[in-house]
């Protein structure tokens, strides 16, 4: 596995059109790694640095990988939203490969079915030009504007959810294996 990861990490380092190459070292620790051309970052979850949403992270390596830098003890990374909590679940994700690609802005990988989104929306981009859109709430959502610096599908998810009064996903399959014992 390892010179297999090697390899690729060389090859697709040098295609057009990737931007960030994510993996994990080694799968049996908790540590992942990113690569650009402006450098190489390791981080795990866990740690002393916050990042905007919350989240903990041990980082370590060159901040200018992902355009990102520190402020406060906070991390910031406004060219690629929410950066480490994304790279780590997609990285997490049992289906994942071992070596993960972002397209940089202006291209798109076409799937292994020959499948795109050109001139659409893309998937598979941490940039920002593809993880931001806007967000607009009418007579429901947060009482301030200022609720949060950033919005994640998640925090919106649960806020639909709550608005039409329909249970978070699985709640109702727990409650028939709740109800089953």
């Amino acid at each position: 596995r390892d010179e297999t990861v090697e390899r690729a990490l060389e090859v697709v380092s040098e295609l057009d059109g990737v931007d960030v190459v994510v993996w994990l070292p080694d799968p049996s620790k908790e540590e992942a790694a990113v690569r650009s051309n402006r450098g190489e970052l390791r981080f795990s979850p866990g740690g002393d640095l916050q990042d905007t949403r919350g989240g903990r992270w041990t980082v370590e390596g060159n901040l200018s990988t992902l355009r990102a830098e520190v402020q406060d003890e906070v991390f910031l990374c406004t060219e690629y939203p929410d950066a480490l909590a994304r790279i780590w679940s997609a990285l997490s994700c049992p289906t994942a490969g071992d070596v993960l690609l972002s397209a940089a802005p202006g291209y798109e990988f076409v799937d292994w079915g020959g499948a795109d989104h050109v001139g659409g929306g893309s998937h598979g981009s941490l940039h920002r030009t593809d993880s931001l859109g806007a967000l607009l709430w009418c007579g429901t959502g947060p009482e301030a504007r200022t609720a949060r610096s950033q919005w994640s599908l998640r925090d919106v998810a649960s806020m639909v959810r709550e608005h039409f009064g329909v249970g978070s996903p699985g709640a109702k399959r727990r409650a028939r294996v709740a109800d089953s014992h």
